[in-house]
């Protein structure tokens, strides 16, 4: 999955930004992110480009004169925090080159790059800080960027020179094709324990001095950093979910165990767009919120999402099921995406386990639309409940294979065999059972971050949350002591004890309820933390304690 070294990345320089230091806001932090482009020549010397000026000597210097950007992760930026979507545009993460094209997975460590007349080369990836989070309002951002790779990179100035917007940036020469930018960041944050790994890379050419000397003390004391002062230094405002009253406008029945509603808004008023992959909460009538994919894309008349019915569920699908009928009034809310499709992917690859099939639905519409290549892998124990699959494979026979096990062990997907040898620039989308999300997840570990997309159960709880043991949790800051019964929810109890704890999917993959712990062990169910973000963070809607917890609240 990593780079290839015998195509190497050309684009066009879509943006130069420079900027000087000013406030973040009302934050009181200063900083020089917020650049503003330049039309004309500008010249790039050793620590940067005229005019460019840095709050803190660590953040520029000679190692880190020019950072670049990836313009096509400000979709994935979108798609994910919808509600500051307007401020995911160009120069948001304070690039100095905006570039389409080019990105941590296709850039390696040491890349000769010319531009204009000067020639730069890559040093680093961007270390991203909690000013992030006051920059876009939005206490997530600065370990979102962590945590995919979508950080940039720097360069050192090999050859002065001057620039232009629409000037070609080129890499010419490539000296470690086995070292993108997205391999390094997938050992300094996540793979933190490979210490062989770690001697090699604080030998690593062309690395610069400083990454190659926190390698070095990472051997020498046996230990990983604690990033969490640079990822945050407070919480920030949150904004709600917005709810309106809609009304059941179609029920059919799609197998024997599934019904598809579509809804529509009761005041007649429009109803928000989304995008493919996106998803709705809905209020059931015993107060529950269920979230269902959306299965179509915003030009259908109303908003359309498939249940199944599980009887050895919570009942809120049985409840929709039984319950619910033409004319019927209920709360929806506006939709939300955390399962974009990647703008950068040159190919998806869809892997649906049963009722899991749900969004890949709107996904294949728009790909089919934008005429990008696609498959999909449908997962089912009986071909009979596999909802809208026939229709699938009619329509789409050598894009679609539908496995059905019929209950033999033998007939079961090798996920081994077929995510070891998929093209390059391929992302995968993962939907269905905790288990097949885990099995996928763990067969792509050492993929570059943001290749690998996941999307839990609309229903989704801890998997045998019956058999669940209670633990109690310690809240550091205040000494209370909280216990979290066999039947709830960690983040269930922190907000019926008042603590404000923002939450979105519930079903363990978009991170917004994460919290901090300081003690205890914890039994990790998300399909969101990396391997490193675990040693300090639970997803609470999902994990649970093993033993009991203390809390950095």
């Amino acid at each position: 999955m990593y780079s290839d070294a015998r195509s190497l990345p050309s684009s066009s320089l879509q943006e130069i930004r420079v900027g000087g230091v000013a406030q973040i806001g009302f934050s009181g932090i200063m900083s020089g992110i917020d650049k503003q482009p330049v039309a004309g020549r500008l010249h790039v010397g050793p620590e940067g480009l005229a005019g460019d000026r840095q709050s803190e000597s660590f953040h520029g210097g000679s190692e880190k004169a020019v950072l670049q950007y990836n313009t096509d992760h400000y979709a994935a930026w979108a798609s994910e925090f919808p509600e500051i979507v307007g401020k995911f545009k160009p120069g948001g993460f304070g690039e100095n080159f905006a570039v389409a094209g080019m990105s941590e997975a296709t850039m390696c460590i040491g890349d000769f790059v010319r531009v204009g007349t000067a020639l730069l080369q890559i040093s680093e990836s961007r270390q991203p800080c909690f000013k992030l989070n006051h920059r876009f309002g939005h206490q997530g951002i600065s370990r979102r960027a962590q945590e995919t790779g979508r950080t940039g990179w720097l360069y050192r100035v090999i050859e002065p020179g001057d620039v232009v917007p629409g000037d070609t940036i080129s890499v010419v020469e490539r000296p470690l094709p086995a070292w993108p930018v997205a391999r390094l960041q997938k050992y300094l944050y996540d793979i933190t324990d490979d210490l062989e790994m770690a001697e090699a890379i604080s030998q690593l050419p062309h690395l610069s001095p400083g990454l190659r000397a926190l390698f070095a003390r990472r051997v020498e004391n046996g230990k990983a950093e604690n990033w969490e002062d640079r990822l945050s230094n407070g919480p920030l405002a949150l904004h709600p979910t917005v709810w309106f009253e809609a009304e059941v406008a179609e029920v059919r029945n799609e197998t024997t165990d599934v019904k598809s509603y579509r809804v529509k808004r009761v005041d007649g008023k429009p109803l928000a767009s989304f995008s493919a992959g996106a998803h709705l909460d809905v209020k059931v009538n015993n107060g529950w919120t269920r979230s269902y994919s959306l299965c179509h894309l915003p030009r259908e008349d109303g908003y359309r999402f498939a249940v199944r019915r599980a009887d050895e569920g919570r009942g809120g699908s049985r409840h929709i099921h039984e319950n619910w009928s033409l004319g019927d009034r209920l709360l929806v809310s506006e939709p939300r995406n955390h399962f974009e499709l990647s703008a950068s992917a040159q190919r998806h690859l869809f892997i649906a386990g049963g009722i899991g099939i749900t969004p890949f639905l709107s996904m294949i519409e728009d790909l089919e639309n934008r005429a990008e290549p696609w498959e999909l892998h449908y997962l089912t124990r009986e071909m009979e409940r596999a909802p809208f699959a026939a229709d699938l494979q009619v329509r789409f026979p050598w894009q679609v294979a539908v496995h059905a096990t019929a209950g033999d062990p033998s007939r079961r997907v090798d996920l081994k065999e077929l995510l070891s040898d998929v093209p390059l620039g391929t992302h995968v989308y993962c939907c269905g059972p905790n288990s097949l999300m885990t099995a996928v997840r763990d067969n792509t570990v050492d993929w570059p971050s943001g290749f690998v997309h996941f999307e839990a159960f609309s229903t989704a709880r801890p998997k045998d949350l019956a058999n669940c043991s209670s633990f109690e949790v310690r809240l550091a800051k205040s000494d209370r002591v909280l216990t979290v019964p066999e039947h709830s929810t960690l983040l269930d109890v922190l907000l019926d004890a008042g603590i404000n704890v923002p939450s979105s999917c519930r079903g363990g993959t978009c991170g917004t309820c994460r919290v901090t712990y300081c003690e205890g062990t914890v039994d990790h169910q998300d399909m969101f933390l990396s391997r490193e973000g675990r040693r300090t963070m639970m997803i609470s809607c999902v994990s649970r304690g093993k033993s009991n917890l203390t809390l950095d609240i």
